[in-house]
Formats: structure tokens, sequence, C-alpha cells
């Protein structure tokens, strides 16, 4: 057998092949991804040679004036790194054709990064197509690939993308990566995405973690300033300012929320460690730990004794997510929400006509000063060329442009670029179309700091053993807890006994 890269030994054997594109655990990979994510201050020399050489590349690409003048921020953004001149080829007016899968429709931004492909390779035809980011549309996926369907494939989860690594779906690009000098870590962070030492996918979507908070609510509890840092005894405090009861004492609007998934309160271990909220380092299941058990006390305090966030149980008993809790269809109930991609939802005005501007503070931490790993984009997405592609050359051009350039547009989607070079200002005129409609709807500058800053640092994940059983475990007995039938130190024990059984039969 050959020798498997890190991530290929700690995934093999324990994938979960259903994983929905807006849910779920943002697959990773190691700390190494961790390590790689500060953002490094821009030497002058070395950026403004990046520049120079960036600049002259795509000039010789027929890249327009605004890309050449951008790259000065691009290369600030990377720490002084060129991560501009490779991407256009030579001849931007190749001719080709090539079919692209994603799960996104051309509404939810795929239109416009195509239209957008098009103005540098006018002669290169986009088809797109969507499919569902479940198990059944996985399936199908794969079934596609392999009879010749598709050029061009956007796999979402860690979990499916390497088991396409794993049955030869994708072509290796490790020459061309090696050929061009393109560097994986000064473009996305990590260059730990292999497997059997291969390069097949290049990173391309995320999906970060912010508050976003009803600007009315938080200036009517006395605030002014959104916090740039803030511990989760901070934003509690803010919750119970926010909340608001009538005159017999019910609660009609909740100060916060977290996120609608049951596992949510495990990733304050996320933040803290900056990797792997389901695993200790030794392996074992972290269920147990005290950042844990102390975030599921901390999360059932807020919501079942303080009344001051809105009920997990009752997300889960009614199926409600924080979009809806949040902005609401007729009546907010929450003043803030813990969520990766309520930004798709506020721009839906005609199903959620909201009459407050919302602003954004980042995932708070356990103590204050200490590095948030909470804070980036971690990967989500990668997208590769499919073996059997009738035109590499044209989907290689594709590809490229799609990973740095186009993953801006996922935001529209709800999801995030993990490309280094990606400008925040681009990001809010995606969605909002200018500055002066989105000031309609957000706090542009807290937007523009917050969400999709893939230069923060970004947890990372190492350890998939028994995924599924360990995951559907925690959820169990999470909602023991939060339906009020267990108390959390006993369930998040018994919860671990049982993962960590699955853990070493799965090992075995």
């Amino acid at each position: 057998m050959k020798k498997r890269s890190l991530l290929a030994a700690l995934l093999a054997g324990s994938m979960v092949f259903g994983m929905t594109a807006c849910g779920g655990s943002a697959g990773t990979a190691t700390t190494k991804a961790a390590a790689t994510t500060k953002a490094a201050s821009a030497a002058t020399t070395a950026a403004a040679a990046a520049t120079t050489k960036a600049a002259g590349s795509s000039a010789a690409a027929g890249t327009t004036a605004k890309a050449a003048g951008d790259a000065t921020t691009k290369a600030a953004a990377s720490g002084g790194k060129d991560i501009t001149s490779w991407i256009k080829e030579k001849d931007t007016n190749m001719s080709g054709a090539v079919r692209f899968w994603i799960p996104f429709k051309g509404t939810d931004g795929m239109d416009a990064m195509i239209a957008d492909f098009n103005k540098t390779y006018p002669n290169i035809k986009i088809t797109l197509s969507t499919y569902n980011n479940n198990a059944d549309g996985n399936l199908s996926v794969n079934t596609s690939a392999m009879s010749g369907q598709i050029d061009v494939l956007a796999s979402f989860g860690l979990s499916n993308t390497y088991k396409r690594w794993q049955n030869d779906i994708f072509v290796d690009i490790t020459d061309r990566v090696a050929k061009e000098n393109i560097s994986l870590v000064d473009n996305w962070g990590t260059d730990v995405y292999k497997y059997n030492g291969k390069t097949y996918t290049l990173p391309c979507g995320g999906l970060c973690n912010y508050i976003a908070i009803n600007m009315n609510s938080w200036k009517k509890a006395g605030y002014t300033d959104l916090p740039k840092e803030w511990t989760w005894d901070e934003y509690l405090e803010a919750s119970k300012k926010m909340t608001e009861k009538d005159a017999s004492g019910a609660v009609t609007m909740f100060g916060g929320s977290d996120y609608h998934s049951v596992d949510r309160f495990t990733y304050p271990k996320y933040q803290v460690s900056g990797k792997d909220n389901y695993y200790n380092d030794d392996g074992t299941c972290s269920f147990d730990s005290d950042i844990v058990v102390n975030a599921l006390k901390r999360e059932v305090k807020a919501e079942l004794e303080d009344k001051i966030w809105f009920p997990k149980a009752t997300y889960r008993s009614d199926n409600l997510q924080g979009q809806m809790t949040f902005l609401g269809t007729s009546k907010p109930t929450v003043a803030s929400v813990v969520t990766p991609n309520v930004i798709r939802f506020i721009r839906d005005t005609k199903n959620y006509p909201v009459d407050f501007v919302t602003g954004f503070a980042p995932y708070p931490v356990e103590k204050k000063g200490q590095k948030n790993y909470m804070s980036g984009v971690p990967v989500y997405s990668h997208v590769g060329i499919v073996k059997g592609c009738a035109d590499e050359k044209a989907a290689w051009a594709f590809m490229k442009w799609y990973a740095t350039y186009g993953s801006k547009y996922l935001i529209i989607a709800g999801h995030q670029s993990t490309w280094k070079g990606t400008d925040s200002g681009d990001l809010v005129k995606l969605v909002f179309n200018t500055e002066d409609n989105a000031k309609k709807l957000i706090d542009v500058e807290s937007f523009k700091r917050v969400v999709g800053a893939a230069t923060n640092p970004a947890y990372v994940e190492t350890n998939l053993t028994a995924y599924s059983d360990v995951g559907s475990t925690l959820n169990e007995y999470a909602m023991y807890v939060f339906n009020g039938q267990m108390q959390p130190e006993e369930a998040m024990k018994q919860a671990a006994q049982i993962a960590n059984d699955a853990i070493k039969k799965e090992k075995k």
C-alpha cells in the first residue's frame, strides 16, 4: 500500500457521505492549516515585488486595470506573497467548453460568477449543473462523474471530497501545481488536502461563524459600537439587556440565540484549540471535557434558567432555523444569533422584510485575549477536474479562476471564499449591489471586518474517526439536556463513553 498523507491516514474508514451544504462539520485538515492562517505583516519590498509581478502577469493576460490595481491589496493579505500571477493563462482567448457542477443555482451567484469569468475568457463556454449536497445527490454526482458527464466539480464537505480522491474521480494536478509554483499555503492557508501525497483539488470555499445583531435592539439596550472582540460573558450580558418581556413577564424578544444545529455548543472547543470539536488530542472523545461541558451548561442556563436565549428544544421541535427567529417572516423573536449564513437571507427582503439594520460581531472567546480560531473561514469545499474531462486545458483555466477570483461569489449563497486575496469590499457589492443599498440592511463596517475574513485564524479538523456514530450520540444526549431530562455533566459523560466505544471499535 502506498504511504498516505496525514489527512488520509486520519480519515480512512470513517467517512460520513451525506453532509449538507450549509450544516454539519466544515471538514478541514491538520493544525498546520491553523498555524498558517495567521495574518502575516507584509514586508514592503516583498509586497512591491509581488505587486509588480502580479500586475505584469495580469497585463499579459488581458486583465482589467482594476484587477492589476488590486494586486497590492492581495499581496498584503497574503503576507507579501505572490498569489495572483499564476491564476490566468497566457492565452485568455483560448476556446473550450466546461461542464461545471456545484450545489448552488445560477441565481445563488453562479450565473454572475460565470459571466465574470467570461469577461477574461470570452471563448470558454461554461455549462452549469446544480446538484443536492445530500447522500442521494452526491451518489448521483459520482455516477455522473464516472460516466463522463462532468468536467469540473465543486465538492462540498471533506468526507465527500475524500471519497472522490480515494475512488480516483479527480485528475491528479500535482505536476500542474508544482510547474506553476502555486503555493497552497499562501493562497488558502494549508497544503494538507492530499491523498497518497498527491494533490487532486484546490480549496475554494468555507463557512465562517459570527453573531448577527439587530441594531435597533443593540442601541435600545444602551450600546453603541459593535465589539471587535468579546467573551461569552459579555455576549450573555448583552443578550440579557436586549431581552424584552411583556407586562406578564413573558419573553417577547430573546436577546440571543445559538445556531439551530444541536452540536453548535461544542464549537468553543474549536475557538480555543483550533481543531476537532468532537475529539481530544489523544483521539478520545471530548464530550466530557471541561470546555464542552461548560459550554453546554452555559447555553442551558441562558435558555432554561435565565430565559435570555431562544431555546434549542424549540428550534428542534418546531423545525426552526436561525434566520427565521432573527429575521422573522412577520416579527423577529431574537435580537441576535450565532450564525454562518444569515447574509443569504438578509438580502431576501421579499421573504424577510426587516425594518432594522443587522450588525456583526465576532464569535466570542472563552477568555479575553485568546486567539480566536472561530474568526476565520475554515475550508468546506474543494474544486477539481474530473477524470475523462474532454478539455482539460479549458477546465484548468476555469478551475484556477473559480478557486480564487470566482470564489467570492459564494457569499451570495451564504458561504465564503477561503482565498487570501478576496476583498471584503467586493463581497458587499456582490450581495447588495452597492454600499448604499447595503447600508439599508447591514452595518457595512462590521460586515467587512467580521464576515468572510479569510486572513483570520480558522479551525481545522484532524480526526473523523467513527464520525457519524460520535455525532449522532452527541445529538441524542445533548437533546436530553436541552429538553430538561438530564444534567449536562451526566449526559456528556454517558455520551463520551458511547462515543469512545465507537472510536475503539473502528480503530480495530
